[in-house]
């Protein structure tokens, strides 16, 4: 009885050891937003590129991302939920996640009218959500928040 007590111990701290090192692997990740331009308007809406870089700062392991779901927020103003699908990040290297959203100009127009009247030339940009990580015992979700000025 002793010794199945022992094995399942070690089983049980092995496998917290796993979660752990998987936990470092999914916080040892980098987001930047690397760009964020217009493809297409129109008066109804516009049609907004969006580029992630997601950097894996581990030198052994690979970062799996299962999705990101998240808001896209313009000035402080939510304006598009944004979401993309899995990504395997290699140890040390850096992969583009892309999303392309349909923006309603409604939601965006007032914030391009708030910048022409303060005569501001520059654009806040800001992704919150949460990614979704892949790991041996599940998936391990991460709050994210990735911000970017843009001069215009």
């Amino acid at each position: 009885m002793k010794k199945l007590l022992t094995i399942f111990c070690a089983l049980l701290f092995a496998s917290a050891c796993a979660t752990v090192q998987e936990m470092k692997q999914a916080v040892n990740c980098r987001y930047e937003i690397r760009s964020a331009q217009v493809s297409d308007f129109s008066l109804s809406d516009i049609n907004l590129d969006v580029k992630v870089a997601i950097s894996n700062m581990d030198k052994q392991q690979t970062a799996k991302l299962n999705r990101f779901d998240g808001n896209l927020y313009i000035n402080d103003n939510e304006v598009s939920a944004i979401s993309f699908g899995a990504y395997e990040i290699a140890p040390s290297d850096t992969e583009l996640a892309k999303a392309s959203l349909t923006i309603p100009f409604a939601k965006v127009g007032k914030n391009l009218i708030g910048l022409v009247t303060a005569n501001s030339i520059s654009v806040d940009y800001k992704i919150k959500g949460t990614m979704y990580f892949d790991t041996a015992l599940g998936e391990i979700p991460m709050p994210v928040v990735i911000t970017q000025k843009k001069d215009m």
